[in-house]
């Protein structure tokens, strides 16, 4: 039975493979990539390669061709393994060196006797002596998977030369191909990619300096690192060869170690300037396409370098804006000269916003920025992303105002609705039964909580554009709190929970708009009941530290995960739909508002199935100070 290689990148169909041809007897090495599947294909001589066309880095195409101009491995039947089953596909196949095509997906019934009907005899190697047995064991003794796969190009007309190259690139785990005239060598670097050029000089027809001077002229291949490895040792040609941009130059005869050495010493400069090639193509194109302003400044603050999008924001030419301080530069365009809109530089919050007025009109720029370190200890500088935000700012501010203007509208319904049920449960319109009295008492209930919501959104509206102004007057803030308890006390005895109040004094006063204090009471309060099960207990208390009175409001009910508490009172934030509830988000957001507004400030604490604890801190009134 056959050595068979299967090379091929997709897991299953490998799999599929190797099973059905070792059910049938066959010996089967497996690879997943072309590097490995050359490598083995040197080393185990299998009698036919299943080859897929779509493999990574290297493609089957290319394997094919590297398979088929190596001695080792040139008379070895390869048979294409893929799904590309159009003509064109099968004509690159066969001008690859693929002896076969065998189409995916695999038939089961078929799969086997097609495989082995492409297994020939295999035919000796060209030039049969002892070299190739030799060659097979230093591979197996020398070759050294510690080292970096490769694709090297060799230019020598001596094909012993070429191949001593072959052999000592081998050893050092590197692929290579072999081009005997500069013409091939131009054309086989303009067919495929490598990693190095090991260049002889003295060739017949086009020199070894001819050849580097079309590769430097050529963008495709200028920066593909060249070796000459000559016979040629004059000073005279050393210099033309490094002037034309050689990497080195290695007289013949060679040392073969230091050879080694060397060449692994440019592939790993390669490997670097690759990465960084390609890491700065990334940031050009970035910079480049980014409808962000991009703008990096070194720790003086000067702008070394931005991207196009911000030179069309804020100046005509580039060397305008480079050089210039970002704070004088910014200062320029500010509303106010002296102040750049809060921007103190380092007191920067992560996303925060400017206001720009140039010629153009005014712009709002939100601005991220992020410090470069070379050590821990200092920034070396910055990185800066500019995104105008203008247009959203407009559509928002516009929403904004439309939600205030139907909120305010629907205040008067809402109320005149409130307003007739009351009327009608004090009997003013005859006696109702208690079937109706129930109905109006809960319709009344969910009319005052809609009113409720829509309060909250327009005063949002009014805190958030400045139009509220706080009428304080000195109030019992416990007296406040019992008040509030009347309004929602329908709702708490529904529910059969129990509230208690632990108040350090019985009037304890503060320096408070009472409407607005009224709020946050209220929205305490009814949160403590709605997320509290039937039964559970609400506690309101009080305690005095130094000048501050702290008004606390525990549950025992469903409690907030650590998670949800982070975000707890962000506008539009509910933690009622959670429990299928209704809310808008506004309450503890406004409830906050309200608080800081007052020069306090309010906390929660709480734990998921165990309950929350609300607490807000007020200024005493100065006279109990």
């Amino acid at each position: 039975m056959a050595n068979i290689l299967i090379i091929e990148n997709n897991l299953m169909n490998l799999e599929m493979a190797a099973e059905l041809l070792g059910r049938a007897g066959h010996s089967v090495f497996k690879s997943e990539n072309a590097q490995e599947g050359i490598k083995l294909a040197k080393l185990k001589s299998p009698d036919l390669v299943l080859m897929d066309l779509s493999l990574p880095i290297i493609d089957g195409l290319s394997a094919t061709r590297i398979l088929k101009h190596d001695l080792l491995t040139e008379n070895i039947p390869i048979v294409a393994f893929t799904a590309m089953a159009m003509e064109s596909d099968k004509e690159k196949a066969f001008g690859a060196g693929c002896s076969g095509f065998i189409t995916k997906p695999i038939d089961i019934s078929t799969f086997v006797s097609l495989v082995e009907s492409h297994i020939k005899t295999k035919i000796e190697k060209k030039n049969p002596c002892e070299y190739q047995d030799i060659y097979l064991n230093n591979v197996k003794k020398t070759s050294d998977s510690r080292y970096k796969w490769h694709k090297i190009l060799i230019v020598d007309d001596n094909p012993m030369n070429a191949e001593l190259l072959k052999e000592i690139l081998e050893q050092i785990n590197q692929s290579s191909f072999v081009a005997y005239s500069g013409k091939q060598a131009l054309e086989a670097a303009n067919k495929e990619k490598f990693d190095l050029i090991l260049l002889d000089i003295m060739m017949p027809e086009m020199s070894g300096f001819e050849v580097i001077k079309r590769l430097k002229s050529d963008p495709k291949t200028k920066d593909i690192p060249v070796i000459f490895i000559t016979a040629l040792n004059e000073t005279d040609d050393i210099i033309k060869g490094l002037n034309l941009g050689s990497y080195e130059y290695i007289i013949k005869p060679f040392n073969v170690d230091e050879l080694k050495a060397r060449i692994l010493n440019i592939l790993k400069i390669q490997d670097l300037q690759d990465q960084l090639r390609e890491e700065k193509n990334k940031l050009d194109l970035i910079f480049k396409f980014s409808a962000d302003g991009i703008v990096m400044l070194n720790s003086s603050f000067k702008i070394v370098s931005c991207n196009e999008q911000f030179v069309q924001w804020f100046g005509s030419y580039k060397e305008e804006i480079l050089g210039r301080d970002f704070h004088e530069f910014f200062n320029c365009y500010c509303k106010e000269s002296n102040k750049c809109a809060g921007l103190e530089f380092l007191g920067l919050n992560s996303f925060s916003e400017i206001s720009v007025k140039n010629e153009n009109g005014e712009k709002i720029y939100q601005i991220n920025y992020s410090k470069i370190f070379e050590n821990e200890s200092e920034a070396e500088g910055y990185v800066l992303v500019l995104r105008d935000i203008t247009e959203h700012k407009e559509i928002e501010k516009q929403k904004e105002t439309f939600v205030a203007t139907l909120t305010h509208d629907l205040k008067t319904p809402i109320r005149a609705e409130i307003m007739a049920m009351e009327l009608l449960l004090k009997g003013n319109f005859g006696r109702l039964t208690e079937e109706q009295t129930d109905i109006i008492r809960d319709t009344l209930y969910s009319s005052k909580y809609m009113f409720s919501m829509v309060d909250n959104l327009l005063t949002t509206y009014r805190y958030e554009n400045g139009n509220i102004s706080l009428n304080l007057e000195d109030i019992d803030i416990i007296g406040l709190i019992k008040t509030c308890y009347k309004e929602l006390k329908y709702l708490i005895e529904d529910k059969n929970q129990i509230i208690s109040f632990e108040f350090m004094e019985n009037n304890i006063i503060i320096s408070a708009d009472i409407m607005e204090l009224k709020r946050v009471i209220i929205n305490l309060l009814f949160n403590a009941a709605t997320y509290t099960q039937e039964y559970g207990k609400i506690v309101v208390k009080s305690e005095i530290k130094h000048d501050e009175v702290q008004i606390s409001f525990i549950d025992n009910g469903k409690g907030i995960s650590e998670q949800d508490i982070s975000m707890l009172f962000n506008k539009y934030t509910s933690h009622a739909k959670k429990f299928r509830q209704v809310g808008t988000g506004l309450g503890l957001y406004l409830s906050k508002q309200i608080i800081e507004a007052h020069g306090g400030l309010i906390t929660i604490e709480s734990e998921e199935n165990k309950g929350s604890k609300f607490t807000f801190s007020l200024p005493l009134a100065h006279s109990l100070v």
